[in-house]
C-alpha cells in the first residue's frame, strides 16, 4: 500500500516507521529541510518504554520529501491515501494552499487531530472526497527528529463523521468504508489495534472532553499528567473544567457517558509520567492546538448562549505563554 503520511512528529513517525517495517510504501513529508536531511541520512528510529525490541528503517526504505511538495509528487503518483498527523494549527494555517491543487484529485484522507474543526475544512476543501477521522489513544514521544518512544500501547478507531457534525456543519460526499477498511487492515499488520467506528462524532466528542480538561492544565502547571491528581486544588480545578464542558455538550445534545469524570482520572492515572501534547507543545515554544480543543468548547457554549468562563480563561492564560515577536 503506498501511503503519504503528512507530519513527521511523534506520532507521523511512529505510523510510518511500523507501515514501513511491514512492507508498505511509504513517503513521509516534513515541515523542515532540517528534518528531511536527518531522516534521510539517518533514517527512523522506534525505541519502546516497556524494554520492546527497537525498529530501525534504513533510510533507502522510504521516501521523506518537504510538504511543500507534497502537491507536485502526488499528482504525479497517487498515493492509496492520505494520513495527516499535523496539529491543528498548521493544518488550518498552512495546509490548505498546499492540498488545493488536488481538489479534482479526490483523495482518500485520514485525519489524526485533537479537537473538532479539521474535517469540516477538509470537506469544504474536498467535497467529493472519502474524509475520514481518526482517534488514537497510542502513546509516542518524539526524541529527535528521527527517533520515537513508543510510550504506551493504545488503539486506533477510524470512520466517517456522519453527514450532520454537531457543530451544525452539513458533511457531504461517498459513504462508503473501502479505503478506511483497508488503512485498517494494513495497520493492524503492522501491529496496531485498528478497528472502524460508525460512531466517530462520539469519539471525536469523548477525546475532546479528556484534552480539554488534562491538556491546558499540565501546559500552565508544566507538570505530567499524574500530577494534576497530586492535591485538592488541582482536582477542583479539573473538576469545574469539566462541569462546564458538560454544560456545554447537554446544551449541544452531545451524548457523553455517566462516568466521564472517572474516565478523566484514570487517564491521569493510567498515563501518569506523560508530557501531554500540549505542555510539549509550550515547553519548545510553540503555537498550541487549545484555540481547537477548549476554545471549540467556547464557541458551542455562545452559540447556544452558555458563558464559557472558565475554558475561555484557559484559551487565553495558554495562548499568552507564547508571544510572538513582533
Amino acid at each position: 500500500m503506498r501511503i503519504d503520511i503528512i507530519g513527521a512528529g511523534s506520532l507521523g513517525l511512529l505510523l510510518a516507521g511500523r507501515l514501513i517495517s511491514t512492507g508498505n510504501e511509504v513517503r513521509l513529508w516534513c515541515r523542515g529541510s532540517q528534518q528531511v536531511h536527518a531522516l534521510l541520512h539517518s533514517g527512523i528510529s522506534i525505541s519502546y518504554e516497556d524494554e520492546g525490541t527497537p525498529i530501525r528503517i534504513k533510510s533507502d526504505l522510504f521516501y521523506a520529501g518537504l510538504v511543500s511538495d507534497f502537491t507536485e509528487t502526488y499528482l504525479r503518483e497517487p498515493a492509496s491515501c492520505v494520513v495527516i498527523t499535523v496539529k491543528q494549527n498548521v493544518l488550518h494555517d498552512d495546509l490548505p494552499g498546499i492540498l488545493q491543487p488536488l481538489r479534482n484529485e479526490r483523495p482518500s484522507i485520514v485525519c489524526f487531530q485533537n479537537g473538532v474543526g479539521h474535517i469540516e475544512l477538509l470537506k469544504t476543501l474536498f467535497p467529493e472526497s472519502n474524509i475520514y477521522s481518526a482517534v488514537t489513544t497510542e502513546g509516542a514521544k518524539r526524541k529527535t527528529l528521527t527517533e520515537v518512544i513508543h510510550a504506551g500501547k493504545g488503539e486506533v478507531w477510524i470512520g466517517k463523521v456522519p453527514a450532520e457534525a454537531f457543530t451544525g456543519v452539513t458533511l457531504t460526499g461517498a459513504q462508503d468504508n473501502f479505503e478506511a477498511i483497508h488503512l485498517l487492515e494494513t495497520l493492524s499488520v503492522a501491529g496496531f489495534s485498528a478497528f472502524l467506528s460508525n460512531d466517530m462524532n462520539t469519539m471525536i466528542y469523548r477525546k475532546l472532553l479528556i484534552n480539554a480538561v488534562i491538556n491546558p492544565l499540565t501546559a500552565l502547571w508544566r507538570i505530567p499528567n499524574g500530577k494534576l491528581l497530586a492535591s485538592e486544588e488541582r482536582i477542583q480545578i479539573m473538576r469545574e473544567l469539566y462541569d462546564e464542558a458538560i454544560a456545554v455538550y447537554e446544551a449541544c445534545g452531545i451524548p457523553y457517558e455517566t462516568d466521564s469524570w472517572e474516565v478523566i482520572a484514570q487517564v491521569c492515572r493510567s498515563t501518569s509520567g506523560n508530557t501531554s501534547s500540549m505542555l510539549a507543545d509550550v515547553l519548545a515554544g510553540r503555537a498550541t492546538e487549545i484555540r481547537w480543543i477548549n476554545g471549540s468548547l467556547v464557541e458551542m457554549g455562545e452559540r447556544s448562549g452558555l458563558a464559557v468562563p472558565l475554558h475561555r480563561c484557559m484559551c487565553r492564560l495558554v495562548e499568552g505563554m507564547i508571544a510572538e515577536e513582533r
